[in-house]
């Protein structure tokens, strides 16, 4: 996937700077699921830490940033995947088949996301970067909860498309350089509600090469994403979080 991201990216334009990032972090997951029967007016969730699936595990990632005529292009992509065993806090419900609080169950919750963010700067020179701009982040959800006992299972699968709005600010200090990205949307449309936050601090330390021609840095970052989804699916109401903060090691090459 880091790949074809740089190839996308180098395809863009051959006169813009690259930097392919690939990093390594601790991913911390949390989050919620609830599905409730449509036209009811319970609203209650079941946390991921209750569920047995919030569990932090070590991931590799990356990014890859395209900058070219003042215009700074940020495209990303990873995926969680987790799966245990837990107690029911708040019963679940497609509308037909309800699965009780205090049920012992076993829950998947599967997440593939991809995003990509252009900013424009507004203040010329190269040691400052304070930009504003937008992008959009698709999100591919797959969560199901069964009761192993009786069998019954309640399961959804959405795949959502966000607009965000971007903001990025930026210091270079030499060998030095500490970068902010933030990113985020809160959609109401109709009878589904899409939340999305994203912010990424990164700080590297340049090891080899020069400012505008092939260059080599060690990263270091933190990074916490926040997506929630409200929505209809069929005759149940499902509202599903995920909280993601990682922590980060890594290299970058810029060309």
């Amino acid at each position: 996937m880091l790949l074809r991201l740089a190839l996308l990216a180098a395809a863009l334009s051959s006169c813009a700077s690259v930097d392919v990032i690939p990093r390594y972090g601790r991913l911390d997951f949390g989050g919620h699921i609830g599905s409730h029967a449509s036209g009811t007016a319970a609203t209650g969730t079941n946390s991921f830490d209750e569920l047995g699936m919030a569990t932090d595990r070590a991931q590799l990632g990356g990014r890859v940033d395209l900058e070219a005529a003042g215009a700074h292009t940020t495209l990303d992509a990873f995926t969680v995947s987790r799966s245990g065993s837990g107690a029911l806090q708040d019963p679940i419900s497609d509308g037909s088949v309800t699965i009780p609080a205090g049920t012992a169950v076993d829950s998947t919750f599967d997440s593939k996301q991809g995003e990509a963010v252009v900013t424009w700067d507004l203040i010329p020179g190269n040691m400052l970067e304070a930009g504003i701009g937008f992008g959009a982040s698709a999100v591919d959800l797959d969560a199901s909860v069964r009761d192993p006992a009786s069998g019954d299972e309640i399961s959804t699968k959405k795949l959502t498309a966000i607009p965000l709005l971007a903001g990025r600010v930026g210091i270079d200090l030499g060998r030095v350089d500490l970068s902010v990205l933030f990113a985020w949307m809160d959609l109401d449309i109709g009878d589904q509600n899409e939340r999305m936050m994203d912010v990424d601090f990164m700080a590297r330390c340049r090891l080899f090469g020069a400012a505008g021609g092939i260059a080599g840095a060690v990263v270091v970052g933190l990074r916490y994403t926040e997506f929630q989804t409200k929505y209809e699916d069929g005759s149940k109401r499902v509202d599903a979080l995920e909280t993601i903060s990682s922590p980060y090691l890594g290299l970058s090459l810029r060309f």
